[in-house]
């Protein structure tokens, strides 16, 4: 399993500040400013609904009736992770929404077009976790600010108008013989088609799922034009 659960990335990073302390000695003050300087970037939701909720009929499906159901529950994990780093010292946190997850190549691969129900959930959960934002700031103190990383917006917008960023190809990705099935460790050293695009910025998508490094440096972007610039 590559993919680490919340749970172990909080325990890294109590570790990760227990070495900080040693390192630090009695200097409480230097290990708290280091702690609160650093810019969180939290990003989860779209495995989760998409391999978690979608794809395994008996998963996470079975438990919640409704898409929306289990958008609740993943706003509700996220609420408890921000919580939780703001009380391991934390204070400067960006959390990011989901893209438009519908037209991602993996969605497109039956039929081409978007499935614009799992852009809707994506949009519904967005606007949770916005409203979950503006709820945290004004509950937590110590100086913490979280922001919301619009990730929706700068992916849709390179999907509307892919000539303006550069971009050929939205509907594929460029790993693979197909592009909207292969993913993961079929796109990585050693995996790689012959028939893989030989220039992958001119691609909005890596492979079925991730983004290329054009589409990302459009999302980095666009965050730091919206919303990041708050901490330099």
């Amino acid at each position: 399993q590559s993919v680490l659960p919340l749970w172990k990335e909080l325990d890294y990073f109590k570790e990760y500040a227990a070495r900080l302390r040693s390192f630090r000695g009695d200097d409480a003050a230097a290990e708290a400013a280091t702690l609160s300087e650093a810019l969180y970037t939290v990003s989860m939701g779209t495995n989760d609904f998409l391999v978690n909720y979608y794809a395994v009929a008996r998963g996470q499906a079975a438990e919640y009736s409704t898409a929306a159901a289990y958008g609740d529950y993943l706003l509700g994990v996220a609420e408890a992770f921000v919580r939780e780093l703001h009380a391991l010292g934390a204070r400067k946190v960006d959390l990011n929404g989901l893209p438009p997850m519908g037209c991602l190549p993996l969605e497109r691969a039956t039929g081409g077009a978007c499935t614009e129900e799992y852009n809707a959930v994506a949009e519904r959960f967005n606007a949770g976790l916005q409203d979950m934002i503006a709820r945290l700031n004004g509950e937590l103190g110590g100086g913490a600010r979280i922001v919301y990383g619009d990730v929706y917006g700068a992916v849709a917008a390179v999907l509307a108008d892919p000539a303006a960023y550069g971009v050929e190809n939205v509907k594929a990705g460029c790993c693979g013989v197909t592009g909207v099935f292969e993913m993961g460790y079929m796109c990585g050293a050693g995996a790689r088609s012959p028939l893989t695009c030989t220039d992958a910025s001119k691609f909005a998508f890596w492979d079925a799922i991730h983004p290329t490094e054009r589409l990302h440096r459009v999302i980095a972007d666009a965050k730091m034009n919206t919303t990041l610039h708050v901490f330099l």
